[in-house]
């Protein structure tokens, strides 16, 4: 006996067959949203892979996923998925330290390489950088990463002052400064967090000295923030690794400098490679040189809490890598060639580009920036000035384009 085939039934049938539809456009729209990793950009490690494992409880708000990965922002543009390298180291540590990389950086000058530097001074800094927590930019062993990594950037641009951003930039799960980060009597506009302080020893000591009558007294410090060290010159890898192992600097002209509180003293000192020329030959050296480095207590950076896993150092590559595809300026045709380099505030932005799911940029340089003065922390307006060792203007025309390509998002006014 057949089943009735009446108009109700197939009214019925209609219906369910649209909701269906409606269902399974939903579901792709819902995959497509958050899909897997960038095929030829992150062919190496994945965002989840490169931060850690994943968070289990997936019903927390830190534990969901990115709705827009700026990942795949970079995907769908024409332009920037052909500059973006996902995959690339942005840090050195010492086990990436072979004869094979001295060989690569020795032809270039720092930042972008070694050439004319000290063999020894890299070959001993390095290895010291030999711990897990060397190679990535977050700790994983305290706690699980959020299931979207949301960071702040956090420039020091006139911008800044008056604009009550405080409570939105340390609403993100890391926030990055640099420089004279200045924090008190701005944190309405600026906020309190501090998750990783970026900077190169000449921009630290320049702003100690030129801002602490404008609230820079020191470099931020706490039990878990972090320092990335951007490689301009041999001081900063000797006062990385002072800095490391809690000791004086040995000689430069940062000679005498203490990164820690201490007095005078006698530290164990890992001995460093045989020759620049085999850094990572064998030595008949002693395992370590008992050395004894007494000298002055000046100015304290980083606290009594430094080792070896709250220090980063960007990865010279790294360095040459956006030069190369993001901010290639025409001074590097010019005279000037040797003193242009990337902003320190544009190394910490296309670093946490590099490493988090989601960048907000504050404090950086926009289209109306005659509008405000040079620092948020300025008591009298001060003009921004365009200096030939870095190139504002590009960094201002590609945060502009990466901002509406969805890949950042730029605090305007």
């Amino acid at each position: 006996m057949g089943l009735p085939r009446g108009p109700l039934f197939w009214l019925l049938l209609l219906f369910a067959v649209v909701c269906s539809g409606i269902l399974v456009a939903l579901y792709s729209s819902a995959v497509e949203s958050y899909p897997g990793p960038l095929t030829g950009a992150r062919n190496i490690t994945s965002s989840r892979a490169f931060f850690g494992p994943k968070a289990s409880n997936s019903r927390t708000r830190k534990n969901l996923p990115c709705r827009h990965p700026l990942y795949l922002a970079i995907r769908r543009h024409p332009h920037f998925r052909d500059l973006f390298d996902l995959s690339i180291p942005v840090l050195l540590s010492g086990n990436l330290f072979t004869q094979e990389l001295w060989d690569s950086l020795s032809r270039h000058k720092a930042p972008y390489g070694w050439q004319g530097l000290s063999g020894q001074a890299i070959a001993s800094t390095l290895s010291l950088l030999n711990g897990s927590e060397s190679t990535r930019l977050f700790a994983v062993s305290r706690e699980l990463l959020p299931g979207c990594i949301r960071c702040a950037v956090v420039g020091n641009g006139g911008i800044l002052n008056g604009s009550r951003q405080g409570q939105n930039i340390d609403a993100h799960d890391y926030v990055f400064r640099l420089n004279g980060a200045v924090i008190k009597g701005f944190e309405n506009d600026v906020g309190t967090k501090t998750s990783f302080y970026g900077f190169t020893v000449n921009t630290m000591k320049n702003s100690l000295i030129s801002y602490s009558n404008l609230g820079f007294t020191s470099v931020p410090q706490g039990q878990d923030l972090r320092y990335i060290f951007i490689p301009s010159d041999i001081r900063d890898y000797m006062m990385l690794r002072s800095a490391i192992l809690g000791v004086p600097v040995p000689e430069g002209p940062d000679k005498g400098d203490s990164p820690a509180p201490t007095g005078p003293h006698t530290a164990t000192v890992p001995a460093p490679f045989p020759s620049p020329h085999s850094p990572t030959g064998r030595t008949t050296a002693p395992a370590a040189l008992s050395t004894s480095i007494v000298g002055p207590r000046p100015q304290t950076y980083f606290g009594p809490e430094a080792s070896a896993s709250k220090f980063k150092l960007l990865h010279p590559d790294f360095i040459s890598y956006l030069t190369e595809r993001f901010l290639k300026s025409k001074w590097i045709n010019t005279k000037f060639r040797d003193l242009y380099m990337p902003s320190t505030g544009a190394l910490m932005l296309l670093t946490a580009l590099h490493t988090c799911d989601q960048v907000s940029a504050y404090g950086f340089i926009t289209s109306n920036y005659q509008k405000f003065s040079d620092h948020y922390f300025e008591r009298i307006k001060k003009p921004l000035i365009f200096y030939v060792n870095h190139d504002l203007s590009l960094e201002a025309t590609l945060w502009k384009d990466l901002h509406k390509a969805g890949i950042l998002w730029l605090y305007q006014r």
